[in-house]
């Protein structure tokens, strides 16, 4: 029987936006790796019409793997909601030592085609929520003496429209809001990285190099599936987020990182989500 490493024993890592996706794969994958995983989503039941994937789905993925997880209700664009979800995850494990900020649904429209709310709910989910849920936990990393946070960035923070600008938008989409939002989350974790290090707090980010093809990059309606040139594997991202929070945090903070790029960079392999095989060698 394969011997999976436990770098994260006895730790607790929250993952927001883990009912399916990005979120679920590095939710499984730091299960994997030993951490008691608390799974935060909006998703408690599938909706009919809606995208499939529930918090208690990824749980119930990770428990049927060996693994520890913990699902909590968390609506980032409520700010209720953030503060009971940081209390309850606290509750329930004891102590929260890895925060992964990675929940968000993209709404790409033309700029003059957002309602006021709707923008405001992109600006909650991919900006003042991350912010407000390390702004909470903070205070009970220092008082633990430690802590690690991860913010998911984009591709589409470097993949700046050129001429012809109709090419652009036919692959890239009307990222107009998003991309920006996304991009001060990148400053945000460098700026937040230098003022928790004296902390021993690590703060670092992680990007896909192209896509992850999911039910939300789906229905964006600009990749048809997951043969797309431009999507990678979720095991890939999921991976490097492990070593990313494995490390000693003065060791290693303040990094921006592009997923198999950075696994190049490092030679490690890519293992599949429970750690047992070895999906791309190193």
């Amino acid at each position: 029987m394969t011997t999976v490493p436990k770098p994260l024993a006895g730790r607790t890592a929250i993952v927001t936006g883990a009912s399916r996706g990005i979120g679920k794969a590095i939710a499984q994958r730091l299960a994997s790796g030993g951490a008691h995983v608390v799974i935060g989503a909006r998703s408690l039941e599938a909706p009919a019409g809606g995208f499939a994937g529930t918090i208690h789905e990824t749980a119930e993925a990770i428990r049927a793997a060996g693994g520890q997880a913990t699902p909590l209700a968390l609506d980032m664009t409520d700010d209720t909601s953030r503060q009971a979800f940081v209390a309850a995850a606290i509750a329930a494990t004891g102590g929260v030592d890895i925060l992964v900020n990675n929940a968000g649904t993209a709404l790409y429209k033309e700029t003059w085609a957002y309602t006021l709310p709707e923008a405001m709910g992109q600006v909650e989910t991919y900006l003042v929520g991350p912010w407000r849920l390390c702004n909470l936990l903070i205070p009970h990393m220092i008082e633990r003496g430690r802590g690690w946070i991860l913010n998911i960035g984009s591709s589409s923070v470097v993949k700046t429209p050129e001429p012809p600008y109709e090419t652009h938008l036919g692959y890239f989409g009307h990222d107009v809001l998003y991309a920006p939002l996304k991009a001060a989350i990148h400053r945000f974790s460098q700026g937040l990285a230098a003022e928790v290090h004296a902390h021993n707090i690590a703060v670092n980010l992680l990007a896909p190099v192209g896509g992850v093809y999911t039910p939300g990059l789906e229905a964006l309606g600009l990749i048809s599936s997951a043969d797309h040139p431009a999507v990678e594997a979720e095991e890939q991202i999921a991976e490097a987020a492990l070593d990313l929070v494995s490390h000693e945090p003065k060791d290693l903070t303040g990094r921006i990182v592009w997923s198999h790029r950075y696994l190049d960079e490092i030679g490690r392999p890519t293992m599949s989500l429970d750690g047992r095989s070895v999906v791309v060698p190193r």
